[in-house]
């Protein structure tokens, strides 16, 4: 006899077919239409954010040096989930830019609150989590170059708080009941992890190096696929959100516009399922790429429909949360500091981390660009046993190196505007990620 807290979307669906109208029989308690299993309200909403072509492209961090874009070869997003319960709400944006500095953008509590105002307030900004995709075929907003100072930069900037608004809006206003189910799968083949120890020190991508040179990789990879879904009444996906570790480079300084796989993936799960917003959620990719990088549009097509695919069958197999909690925290950490030139120093760089959980769900949300350990650290202390980390969320501040990559050196490491943290930060993220993780779990 099916247990109801074991239950997949499949056997729901077709259990429920095959039993539920033609002969009468009661579903389980969970999937009954509305309360008690219908838990909470979602709501979608999708607005564009396309930078104008001057807006453009980083082209190379070390030269801090950017292009025009030369077209658009698709738009690029934010897609908005409001989730409400108690009055209590999380609003989930993922915007298809490769980051969003503070500095680029007057601040980021300044910016939350214009995005917030833009909302009509649909949410304060404490439940607020901006998370980017990391697609490097969208505008310059990390602050590597000098582009923020541009004026054509400053009024985008300004219409992306008002189109984030806007979608937040309009998640507000389409809230309905739902239920959230989760799932993983193994994703194999689709990420390496592209710090490669050589006879000649780390290198970040093996490029031309001779056979004899490569010695293996300095780290392990992530190939966890972890979606969530929130349905409604009828089983049908409201919000799809896909939790996945990979750096979108197969695009990398074509001068296009463009998602990348992330928002082909989203593209493609929304054709197959109307009236869905997939969302993207970047995992801690710092290190990790695609297995090739071909930088091409057909390229990153196959790479997100593929990812779809594997997706979608995850959907199948997606079981529900128990519980009906909803709470978002957030905490400010200090991380130990170099200056571009390598110097110690004196102040620490102060950012935030978060944590959510949604029943029985729980989501981290780390900024800059944390190597793929530190969430493998987290979730394999994680007090929960669905637990997505998500990088690349709230201010841009960079890569979150481990300790080992900082005795090794390369790219990531430094020192630059892209690799302002000292040794130790490792310790120090993963750390307070666990306690807001273990905060959750207790205040049940």
């Amino acid at each position: 006899m099916f247990q109801a807290n074991h239950l997949t979307r499949r056997e729901f669906l077709r259990t429920s077919a095959a039993l539920g109208g033609a002969w009468g029989l009661a579903l389980p308690a969970w999937a009954e239409p509305g309360e008690p299993f219908c838990r909470w309200l979602a709501g979608t909403g999708v607005a564009e954010i396309t930078p104008p072509l001057e807006v453009g492209i980083l082209m190379s961090s070390g030269r801090k040096a950017w292009e025009p874009f030369e077209g658009v070869r698709l738009p690029l997003h934010a897609r908005a989930v409001v989730v409400e319960k108690d009055n209590r709400r999380i609003a989930l944006v993922a915007l298809d830019l490769i980051g969003l500095a503070g500095e680029a953008v007057g601040g980021m509590r300044e910016f939350r609150e214009q995005v917030v105002a833009a909302a009509g307030h649909a949410a304060r900004a404490d439940e607020l989590v901006l998370a980017s995709t990391h697609t490097h075929s969208g505008p310059e907003s990390i602050a590597l170059s000098d582009l923020y100072h541009a004026e054509s930069f400053k009024a985008w900037a300004g219409l992306l708080a008002r189109r984030i608004g806007s979608a937040l809006q309009s998640a507000a206003g389409s809230l309905q009941p739902c239920r959230l189910m989760v799932g993983r799968r193994p994703a194999p083949g689709l990420a390496v992890n592209r710090r490669i120890k050589t006879t000649r020190g780390i290198a970040s991508v093996r490029g031309d190096l001779p056979p004899e040179a490569v010695i293996g990789p300095e780290g392990p990879v992530d190939e966890d696929l972890r979606v969530a879904a929130f349905l409604d009444r009828s089983g049908r996906p409201v919000a799809i959100l896909v939790n996945f570790t990979v750096h979108p480079v197969l695009e990398m300084c074509i001068k296009q516009v463009s998602p990348d796989y992330p928002g082909e993936m989203s593209l493609e799960l929304e054709r197959r399922h109307p009236d869905t917003v997939a969302i993207f959620l970047q995992g801690a990719c710092g290190n990790i790429n695609p297995p090739t990088i071909e930088r091409s549009a057909a390229n990153a097509r196959a790479y997100g429909h593929h990812l779809a695919g594997l997706v979608g069958e995850t959907l199948d197999e997606l079981s529900p949360v128990e519980g009906s909690q909803l709470a978002l925290r957030w905490t400010t950490i200090s991380l130990p500091a170099r200056s571009v030139t390598g110097e110690p120093e004196a102040e620490p760089l102060a950012t935030r981390i978060g944590a959510a959980r949604i029943g029985s769900a729980a989501f981290v949300f780390l900024p800059g660009e944390p190597f793929v350990e530190i969430a493998l650290a987290i979730r394999e202390a994680s007090p929960w046993a669905f637990t997505a980390v998500v990088g690349y969320a709230d201010d841009y501040i960079g890569y979150i190196p481990t300790d080992r990559a900082f005795e090794n050196g390369g790219y990531e490491i430094g020192p630059g505007r892209w690799s302002r943290l000292a040794s130790g930060s490792e310790a120090i993220v993963r750390d307070e990620a666990l306690k807001l993780l273990r905060a959750l779990r207790e205040s049940t």
